[in-house]
This record gives structure tokens, C-alpha cells and sequence, in this order.
């Protein structure tokens, strides 16, 4: 028997290193469990320490002592060589942080080390249990200026309610009660939000891949609901469609991102975000990439290497999801990240990258990629043929891609000169396949007949 320390195995000489023991099972509590072995030194060589009567149970009062919340291992004596060893092994806590001698330590490779106070808070926050939806707003009900459009359109195809009043629909769904609105009811109904300012969703178009320049923002600050498709209309302002030609008698239309997937996104960020972080939802739009940042990391019973592989569904607020199961924007069977995977695979898209940055959890996806003939060369030369087929058909579906593509962009995408561009297109209106609608500038293309 040869052990190492590693980052889930600790090696103590004797029980005289009892504290440092205890320090090991308070980090491996907090990591994802581990053993501390007594009887072992550092190299892997028994101690051949010999074991009083009272010295397991004088050490598990210790443990339960001087950890908060108490640990309680399991404890295993084993005969080796001419001595004995203790294996002491904890899972990994499903109430953190643990703290040994009033302070917090995680395990990182070989080490315990403590934790810094914002790692302690991070901790407590991600497992802590929250019921910020079922909480209840300060304000008077009779105060609040419900959206009564939205809660008519609701109740007429989803609930069937008889009521008289907004207020009267939310008592008989259970979001208000005795003149005070729920948090859950609130962010879904209200029609202007002026209480809660980190519920206001953030959206903004970037110039090139980072933050440094806007070409636009938008703030929306009324109900959840509502901000679905507020959001998804922005989305949709600022990115491109590609109509694809698939052989069928109409084109389809390809967007850089697939909807339903980005639908899926804002939801999922809306409903499952930590409404106790001061932090907004944040919609990044850049040039070729589109992040969705939702506030608050995974539940604790979800990891981020395996949401990909398993459909679970521990939702943070499940009132706003029962809300959004009920009006059918959502389904509890956490099959989410999976229908995003499935999306972004049929449009054509990169499998997007899942993370969990700055205490928020970060969905980037990426920028479909034109579709391009196979049959057109990568690069053209400017001394080919002046009839070129494969190079005409691509400067049609640049053109039914961007119908305000200019003349200057085609040369750059096909790298050939304008003049050779200027020339193909000429010949594309003779033949009448495309036409110019208006002028040079502000004017756009229009596709006549596809060849």
C-alpha cells in the first residue's frame, strides 16, 4: 500500500496532528469530498502508530467541536505492518460553507486554504435556499399599476378565470394576499417596474467583440412576461437572415442565431436567475458572437460540466416557473440546454459555450457561418473567365443575404476587384436575375428570379 496526497487524499503521521486533520475534512467538505489518512507520513510510509482506547472517540468530539456545521465522517481502523491506520472520509457538504476553528477552507490540489470573505458570501448565496419569488412586496397592492392587457390576454387562454379586476385574478392565483402582491406576481404582471431595479433586462449591440464601444442599448423595465419578446425583437433588429436555397419552391430563412434557441436563453435567464444578486440580466450582441448573462451560478445539485447530460430541473424560483409553465413559455422538464444544443445544431451553429463568470452563469453563442457553395472556390482570382457560374450564384446569395450589400463589400467577400464585381452584376441584370431598387446609396438589391 503506496498513498499519495492528492487532491482528494490528505496523509497525517499521528494524531497529534489532529487540528490540521480537521482542516482537511472542513476543505474536502467544501470541495467535493475526500480521506484523511492517519498513520501515514508524507512520503507514503506508515507511521506504525498504535491506537489508545479512547483516541477515535476523543477525535470525533473533536470533529464535532470544532466544525460548523458539524461533520460527522466515517471513521475505518485498519492493522498495517506493525502498527494501524485510520482512514477518515467526508462527502462533499450539502449545506455550505463548513467551517473548522471558525474559519472556511477549500481544498486546491494538495492544499487547504482559506477562504476569502467574498468566496465565504459567494458560498452561502449559491446554497442558500431562496423564495425570493414567494416573498412579498412592501407596497400596497391597491398601489401597484398592474398590466390589465397582458393579465386579460393571460386569464381569457390560459387560466379561464371568472374575475372582475387584475387584482381580483391575482387573489384567485394565490399572488396577492391580504392587499400585498408577491415578489412572483409583481415581476410578472406589473406594468411599469419601479421597485425592483435589478429585474430591468440590458440589452446593447457592440461594435467588434468587446465592450469598449455601443452602437446601441435598450433597457426593458416592465414585467418578465412582456420582456420575452421585447427582448427577442432587439435580438432580432440586430442580427442578419440568410435565405438558403434548399430546392424547395420557397427559400428558407437562416438567421446568425437560431430563435428558438436565444427564446429558450432569455427565459431560462428570466425565470432561473438570483433575484437577490443587485446584478441585470445582460443581452451582448457583437460581431460575431451573442452572450446572454443571467445572474446567480447553477443550483448546487447541477453541475456545469453536466448540464449537458442531464435533464434536470431544480428551479431557483418556482412560482415564475410555474407562472411561465402555465401561460406555456416554459417546460419543467429541464430539457433546456439540451433544445439550445439541438437548435443551434439544425441552423447551422457552433455548440455554444456554458459558463459560470463573476457569480453569473453566461450562455456565448456564436455566429452561423454564411453557406457557402462547396463548389466555389475559397478564393477567386481577379484573371478568371469573365463568365464565371459558381461566382455569380454566390453573388446572389450575398445579395439575398444582405439585400444592401455594397459593391465594395462583394469584391472583399469574393477578393476580387470592383470592377470585375461591377461587371458579373451588369450581366446578372441583363439577364433578369436582379434588379437595383433606388439609388446607389440607400437603395438595395432585389432578387427577380434564382437561377
Amino acid at each position: 500500500m503506496k498513498l499519495k496526497e492528492s487532491e482528494k487524499i490528505e496523509l497525517k503521521t499521528s494524531f497529534s496532528e489532529w487540528k490540521e486533520a480537521i482542516v482537511a475534512l472542513c476543505a474536502f467538505a467544501n470541495r467535493k469530498g475526500g480521506k484523511v489518512v492517519i498513520g501515514m507520513k508524507d512520503d507514503g510510509v506508515a507511521s506504525e502508530i498504535q491506537l489508545g482506547k479512547s483516541t477515535i472517540e476523543d477525535f470525533a468530539n473533536k470533529i464535532k467541536n470544532h466544525t460548523d456545521p458539524i461533520l460527522y465522517p466515517s471513521i475505518n481502523v485498519k492493522t498495517f505492518g506493525l502498527g494501524e491506520i485510520v482512514e477518515i472520509e467526508v462527502s462533499e457538504s450539502d449545506n455550505k460553507p463548513v467551517f473548522a476553528f471558525d474559519r472556511a477552507y477549500m481544498r486546491v490540489g494538495k492544499t487547504n486554504q482559506k477562504m476569502s470573505q467574498t468566496e465565504v458570501r459567494e458560498l452561502i448565496k449559491r446554497y442558500a435556499l431562496s423564495d425570493f419569488d414567494k416573498m412579498y412586496l412592501e407596497k400596497d397592492s391597491k398601489k401597484v399599476e398592474f398590466d390589465d392587457r397582458l393579465i386579460e390576454r393571460v386569464n381569457k387562454e390560459y387560466y379561464k378565470l371568472k374575475v372582475v379586476s387584475s387584482i381580483d385574478f391575482l387573489k384567485k392565483i394565490g399572488l396577492i394576499v391580504k392587499n400585498k402582491i408577491t415578489n412572483a406576481g409583481y415581476l410578472c404582471f406589473v406594468k411599469n417596474n419601479t421597485e425592483m431595479h435589478n429585474v430591468i433586462v440590458k440589452a446593447a449591440r457592440f461594435k467588434g467583440e468587446s465592450v469598449a464601444k455601443f452602437l446601441d442599448e435598450k433597457e426593458f423595465d416592465g414585467n418578465i412576461i412582456r420582456a420575452v419578446d421585447e427582448t427577442m425583437d432587439f435580438i432580432k433588429r440586430h442580427i442578419n437572415t440568410e435565405f438558403v436555397m434548399t430546392g424547395k419552391p420557397k427559400r428558407d430563412e437562416v438567421w446568425d442565431y437560431p430563435l428558438l434557441a436565444l427564446r429558450e436563453a432569455v427565459i431560462n435567464a428570466l425565470i432561473h436567475r438570483d433575484y437577490n444578486d443587485p446584478g441585470n440580466i445582460q443581452i451582448r450582441i457583437f460581431d460575431n458572437s451573442l452572450e446572454i448573462w443571467s445572474p446567480g451560478l447553477l443550483p448546487k445539485e447541477i453541475n456545469i460540466k453536466s448540464i449537458l447530460t442531464e435533464n434536470r430541473s431544480i428551479p431557483r424560483n418556482k412560482k415564475l416557473v410555474e407562472i411561465f409553465h402555465q401561460i406555456e413559455l416554459v417546460e419543467n422538464w429541464g430539457a433546456g440546454f439540451q433544445r439550445i444544443i439541438e437548435e443551434c445544431e439544425k441552423n447551422g451553429n457552433e455548440m455554444p459555450d456554458f459558463s459560470e463568470r463573476s457569480g453569473a452563469f453566461v450562455i456565448v453563442f456564436w455566429k452561423r457561418r454564411k453557406n457557402v457553395p462547396e463548389n466555389v472556390p475559397e478564393n477567386v482570382p481577379e484573371n478568371v473567365p469573365e463568365n464565371v457560374p459558381e461566382r455569380a450564384d454566390l453573388i446572389m446569395r450575398l445579395v439575398e443575404s444582405k439585400n444592401d450589400i455594397a459593391i465594395s463589400e462583394i469584391a472583399k467577400e469574393l477578393q476580387v476587384n470592383e470592377k470585375t464585381i461591377k461587371r458579373d452584376i451588369a450581366r446578372l441584370k441583363e439577364k433578369g436575375l436582379i434588379k437595383r431598387i433606388g439609388p446607389d446609396k440607400g437603395g438595395h438589391w432585389e432578387i427577380v428570379n434564382h437561377r
